[in-house]
């Protein structure tokens, strides 16, 4: 045998007694746009129009080694996605060089004057940097699929946890930690998940005052089990939906538990319970969930909700009783179905067509004590006029009821009372809302809705005579609102809308003399997906 025979041979032996390793790498997500058009924003007589184009960006990219293993990453480009506007941002322009007051020399070394006004010529943005928002590790086990990691999580209509990968949304329910999706049999109608949340190994200071000069402040940090927030959960749901497709009856019955425990830093002890509830009756579907808050802690964050901050270490610490319940819930009646999807839904093939009258609501209560002072300003040593309970709930930032209705631009923020306003996230409120909804692959989506919605908790007698009018001075009603949509999916990749809506704003928008203004907005989009 030759040389180069030899090499060849023991070329090729090597190459197939070596053990090969490969890793499948795959990617979905969307980059969607949204051009929007509203009249008056805050509903004030005089307001500015509003015009905006946002842009919204995700990516999922998973590594899957094997058939047991992979991990999972998702990016995000933009840092608020309730400002994601097209255009913002630009990069700041040197100084002009006639601006010699402002010119650095050695008298003045440190002086600047960047502009940070757009060229209108020709425009620099700042560079957009990729985010990680989430990432986790997924392993399957005999009886559990394994997921270790920062990772999202959704339950029910949404009103508490939704973990924000539709485009769109803004808000994500995102949790560091491990999960448990038990396994019992191939095909079942019956799955349990268990798992643990480390919400915070590292706290900060809690109390409301300053500190003062040479005050002592403890270390926070792993050293420190004082300022450690954990959360143990489970699910528990019963679904039979494939099981019945076609039939006349099918459910959906689900509850989540959690408990979440604080070191001596908050003294948290909440527990948690979802029910969500989904029957399909014939052509009723009826979906509900109710939320339960029990327990207490000295978390400064339950101030938002109508709650008490600890002012003082020498006061103790203010535990706010955070007992609650909430309910969101739908009703639709099908007034006629007919023709069938081709394939996977998601790839929006065949001649299926819907159309329904559906029926909304939702309650999510409220603390009035959020009207009064946390403390009063003028007086140090005066108590707080609030009950040290925080009664109000606050939904998810992507349960939306409307179009207008509790889906403010940041610069409403400013109108937001604790627990009993917030123009983004439902709150203080009840809303009904009545409908017609057609649905066709071939001709697209239509959607028409009247909305009405009011506070549920007023403002007190006695603070209706301030000078400084708020969102409840004048009385409880949000107003009434009629919503009009239109939505096309081309195909599995691409889908395109338009929307209209009209808000007639009630007394409770009143913040003015004068009367609160309608407020107009008109709406497109399209999404492409990836």
């Amino acid at each position: 045998m030759s040389r180069r025979s030899l090499a060849i041979t023991c070329f090729a032996a090597a190459l197939l007694s070596t053990k090969a390793f490969a890793i499948f790498v795959d990617g979905h997500g969307y980059y969607a746009v949204r051009g929007e058009s509203r009249t008056k924003p805050e509903n004030i007589p005089g307001a500015s129009a509003s015009q905006t184009i946002d842009q919204f960006f995700r990516l999922d990219t998973e590594l899957r080694v094997n058939d047991k293993a992979s991990a999972i990453i998702e990016f995000k480009i933009f840092d608020d996605e309730r400002e994601s506007y097209m255009g913002d941002r630009a990069t700041p322009q040197p100084c002009p060089s006639g601006a010699a007051s402002n010119v650095a020399n050695a008298s003045n070394p440190g002086a600047t004057c960047p502009i940070t006004q757009q060229n209108s010529v020709s425009p620099h943005y700042e560079p957009l940097q990729p985010k990680i928002t989430k990432a986790y590790i997924k392993y399957s086990m005999d009886y559990c699929l394994l997921t270790l990691g920062r990772r999202g999580r959704n339950w029910g209509m949404g009103i508490f946890l939704d973990d924000g990968t539709k485009p769109f949304d803004t808000d994500a329910s995102v949790f560091d930690g491990v999960t448990c999706d038990i396994n019992i049999q191939k095909s079942q109608t019956l799955g349990f998940s268990v798992g643990y949340d480390k919400i915070s190994e590292t706290g900060g200071r809690i109390l409301s005052n300053n500190p003062k000069a040479g005050e002592a402040v403890q270390r926070y940090g792993a050293t420190n089990n004082g300022d450690d927030l954990d959360q143990l959960f489970m699910t528990i749901e019963y679904n039979d939906h494939q099981a019945n497709a076609g039939k006349g009856f099918a459910k959906q019955i689900g509850i989540y538990f959690a408990d979440i425990v604080g070191g001596d830093n908050t003294k948290t002890d909440i527990k948690i319970a979802d029910l969500y509830l989904n029957f399909l009756i014939n052509n009723l579907v009826w979906k509900n969930e109710v939320y339960f808050r029990l327990g207490k802690s000295a978390d400064p964050s339950f101030a938002l909700l109508g709650g008490v901050r600890t002012r003082t270490e020498e006061e103790g610490k203010v535990m706010n009783d955070v007992q609650s319940i909430a309910l969101a819930g739908s009703l639709e009646y099908y007034l006629m179905r007919s023709g069938a999807y081709t394939g996977p839904k998601e790839y929006n093939q065949g001649n299926a067509i819907s159309q329904s009258l559906f029926f909304n609501y939702a309650y999510a209560p409220g603390d009035k004590d959020g009207y009064q002072d946390e403390y009063p300003a003028n007086d140090p040593g005066a108590s707080t006029k609030r009950d040290k309970r925080a009664a109000a709930v606050s939904f998810s930032g992507n349960f939306k009821p409307a179009l207008l209705l509790f889906n403010g631009r940041r610069n409403n923020d400013d109108r937001r009372i604790d627990g009993v306003y917030d123009p983004y996230h439902v709150m203080n409120a009840t809303i009904y809302s009545l409908g017609y909804r057609y649905k066709s692959i071939e001709s697209g989506d239509f959607e028409i809705k009247a909305v009405t919605a009011s506070l549920n908790e007023a403002m007190p007698t006695d603070l209706k005579a301030d000078p400084v009018k708020r969102v409840g001075s004048y009385g409880t009603s949000l107003g009434v609102e009629l919503d009009l949509s239109y939505s096309k999916k081309l195909n599995k990749e691409f889908d395109f809308g338009i929307a209209g809506g009209i808000g007639i704003p009630g007394d409770a928008q009143r913040t003015q003399e004068k009367k609160a203004v309608a407020d107009l907005m008109l709406q497109g989009f399209a999404a492409f997906h990836f």
